[in-house]
């Protein structure tokens, strides 16, 4: 992908970190704008080669020194409550005490409160998955 020349990507967010355009072929650039986003995209790059949940969307390619990520493209969710009822839980406590969610926060160092945001969460294939998993608790204490 990253040997496609592309002219124009469609800016669709940004982050304290990162910048993320549209690919238009399905998946998403994340660009690390400092270390903190090198940080981030390495996290996620090796959260998703490791995990074999469908929790998180899926790590297609990284750039040799993490300063791009390329990621399946999810659809926007409208509210956090879409999650809440996916996992048929009444509040976000509640999520987080269900047994696959323990263990990715523990198993990555997920910071959960993170995880709770509507902007981390995204809707592939008609599953929610978490889209934005960099933030984990030794990226925030290195960077922020």
């Amino acid at each position: 992908m990253f040997n496609e020349r592309r002219m124009f990507c469609k800016y669709i967010g940004s982050g304290s970190s990162r910048n993320v355009f549209d690919l238009g072929n399905g998946y998403v650039m994340k660009v690390a704008k400092n270390l903190a986003g090198i940080a981030q995209n390495r996290v996620e790059y090796q959260i998703s080669s490791m995990d074999s949940s469908d929790l998180f969307a899926k790590v297609m390619q990284v750039s040799s020194n993490f300063n791009y990520l390329v990621m399946q493209k999810a659809d926007k969710i409208n509210s956090i409550t879409d999650i809440l009822y996916y996992f048929n839980v009444r509040s976000i406590d509640e999520l987080f005490s269900l047994r696959e969610f323990q263990n990715i926060v523990y198993r990555y160092n997920l910071l959960a409160n993170d995880l709770c945001r509507t902007s981390s969460w995204g809707i592939v294939n008609g599953e929610p998955v978490i889209i934005d998993y960099g933030f984990t608790r030794e990226v925030s204490a290195r960077y922020y």
